[in-house]
């Protein structure tokens, strides 16, 4: 059970439950306003176009019937692929500047990596 169906069942106390009733109350809100919009595959965007993100995801599903669980969570990982390949490709060699402050922030003679790139700068 996750938490917030624990919240949504009351096991973990009245001010959880209507905390959770809320949550639901804005979802349906914001679906019916088209800021989440489901496509013909399922998928659920919110109002920027992103994926929704799993907690969201768990909402919309007490709301209709129309999201894919497994739709929207592909696409959430095509979307992240797509992201990250960008932010490899783009990525430029670190300034002296920003080597300064990996130096204020971690130390002299420390090892940084960058866990999207894999890059590491020895400082």
């Amino acid at each position: 059970m996750t938490r917030f169906e624990r919240e949504l069942s009351g096991e973990l106390g009245a001010y959880w439950k209507k905390d959770a009733e809320k949550e639901l109350a804005k979802v349906r809100e914001d679906f019916n306003a088209g800021r989440i919009t489901i496509d013909k595959y399922g998928v659920a965007r919110n109002c920027i176009g992103r994926v929704l993100m799993d907690d969201m995801l768990e909402k919309l599903s007490y709301i209709t019937d129309k999201v894919s669980a497994i739709a929207t969570r592909e696409a959430r990982a095509e979307e992240n692929a797509a992201f990250f390949e960008e932010y490899r490709r783009n990525q430029k060699p670190a300034t002296a500047e920003e080597l300064s402050e990996m130096r204020a922030a971690f130390g002299e003679g420390e090892t940084v990596i960058d866990i999207i790139s894999g890059r590491t700068y020895s400082l």
